[in-house]
């Protein structure tokens, strides 16, 4: 073939390269200048793009969605009264405000088949009203001395299983089994125990309630209780984060501190809930304490952001439900207002405020909690993820409606 020849055809070739390329820029002209063919278009080059995975609301969320404020500030909140039935002032907060827990006392316990009948009663309450759950009915059944009946449960003391060494976590487990399975037929579906705190020695505030002073001893035996708890399907909560072991006085009277560095509470207060949390514990209460070390500004733990949000649910990675310790304790009332105590524990990060003795105080509580969600000190948002979690831990432990 001639060398003009192959001119000639290199010629043609980009004569044709040329005249399909107006082609395509006349057909973009085209699309670009009618409505309907900018649409058919832009179909054209989404057509084959996955659609986007549009977040589909839980059972939990579409819930939580359709609850009035009442009813979420209501699951709030776990509250007491006086007597051995239901009065006047607790029907009305299971009815009218919707509350969604309950604690005893020893002032409200006669009998096992009268306490049975009473949180049945209860549990009827809130029933009639159409709460979104069942009640929470808790208890402090700790062993040891602190505990509501004498006659139910392993009712020796904490410290005994901590004198048992190598089979400590074996008989927490069977203790925390039995509590769990004969609190059951009573109505009773939380104990807010295990007692987490490592106790500062003989004599100290936590003698004879926590498992001893061995911080990693103690942590074993704390979760190895937690474990049994889920396991018998029953609602724990350990106690008092972050540790109330070294504090120097009784948070029933007054506001006590833990004087004890960063360094040693990490390596000691707070490794016992480090394990129940590790144990998956479905709550923690925080207790009335003032820890320097951990919040310099000296608020109570049950009222610090540092200490709920940032070091409980942030660096320690506690995503269950967080109740404080009663507000109407000596610790608070010495110092805040009732009222404004709520709203300064659910500012920073608690989900369940506890009012336990009078109505006066429930009543204000529940009122300063609603305001604040007007006002914006509380957002809305917070409300409902910790109302969220809430219902999620119902469900879990067979309290759904």
């Amino acid at each position: 073939m001639s060398r003009r020849t192959i001119l000639i055809i290199l010629l043609i070739i980009l004569l044709i390269v040329v005249a399909a390329g107006g082609a395509v820029v006349l057909k973009l002209k085209v699309f670009s200048t009618s409505g309907s063919a900018s649409a058919q278009a832009d179909t054209t080059v989404t057509e084959d793009e996955p659609p986007l995975d549009l977040p589909v609301a839980s059972a939990t969320d579409q819930l939580v969605a359709s609850m009035t404020l009442d009813q979420k500030i209501g699951q709030m909140m776990m509250v007491g009264f006086d007597g051995s039935q239901p009065d006047a002032a607790i029907s009305e907060s299971i009815q009218k405000r919707q509350i969604g827990g309950v604690i005893l006392y020893a002032r409200n316990i006669v009998s096992h088949e009268q306490v049975a009948g009473m949180n049945a009663a209860l549990q009827k309450l809130a029933a009639e009203a159409n709460q979104p759950a069942k009640l929470m009915i808790a208890i402090d059944q700790e062993g040891g001395k602190s505990r509501r009946f004498e006659d139910l449960g392993p009712y020796y003391s904490q410290p005994f299983v901590g004198e048992m060494h190598d089979t400590a976590p074996a008989v927490a487990q069977q203790q925390a089994s039995v509590t769990a399975r004969e609190l059951k037929p009573l109505g009773i579906n939380v104990n807010l125990a295990p007692v987490a705190d490592v106790s500062a020695g003989w004599g100290t505030i936590m003698d004879g309630r926590s498992y001893g002073y061995d911080a990693a001893f103690d942590a074993e035996i704390a979760a190895a209780a937690v474990k049994s708890y889920n396991g018998a399907n029953f609602i724990c909560s350990p106690k008092h984060f972050p540790g109330h072991g070294a504090a120097d006085g009784d948070s029933e009277t007054v506001l006590p501190t833990v004087d004890s560095d960063r360094e040693t509470l990490e390596g000691k207060d707070l490794l016992p809930f480090a394990a129940v949390i590790k144990q998956n514990a479905p709550m923690i209460m925080v207790g009335h304490l003032v820890v320097p070390a951990l919040d310099p500004s000296e608020t109570p733990a049950s009222l610090s952001p540092m200490i709920i949000n940032d070091l409980l649910k942030g660096i320690m990675g506690f995503q269950g439900v967080v109740i404080t310790d009663d507000l109407e304790m000596g610790a608070i009332t010495s110092t805040y207002q009732v009222s404004d105590a709520a709203v300064a524990a659910v500012a920073a990060g608690a989900d369940i405020v506890m009012v336990s003795h009078t109505a006066d105080a429930q009543q204000q509580v529940f009122d300063a909690l609603k305001a604040a969600v007007a006002t914006g000190k509380l957002h809305q948002a917070d409300i409902d993820i910790s109302v969220g979690k809430i219902l999620d831990m119902k469900q879990k432990y067979r309290l759904e409606k």
